[in-house]
């Protein structure tokens, strides 16, 4: 029923010429966060092994290339020890 008026609002909106509102609210499904700000988080949820960390295993992140070579420099010095 919602879905109905929801899609009568914008038809009418559209056929009228006004700006429907809807555009205005869509949710963002990414968002930029400090490696700082979730971190902590995350490594005791990879240390605890929570399951949902799997979930999200296949996900890409974006990094800058700095800090994506400072994490292969370390990931080969850890393998060589």
């Amino acid at each position: 029923m919602v879905r109905r008026i929801l899609d009568f609002d914008i038809a009418h909106r559209s056929i009228s010429g006004q700006t429907p509102v809807w555009d205005h609210l869509k949710q963002e499904t990414h968002v930029k966060v400090k490696l700082g700000d979730v971190l902590p988080a995350l490594a005791d949820a990879l240390h605890s092994q929570r399951v949902w960390v799997q979930d999200f295993q296949d996900d890409q992140i974006e990094l800058s290339k700095d800090l994506l070579e400072v994490i292969q420099a370390y990931q080969q010095v850890r393998n060589v020890a």
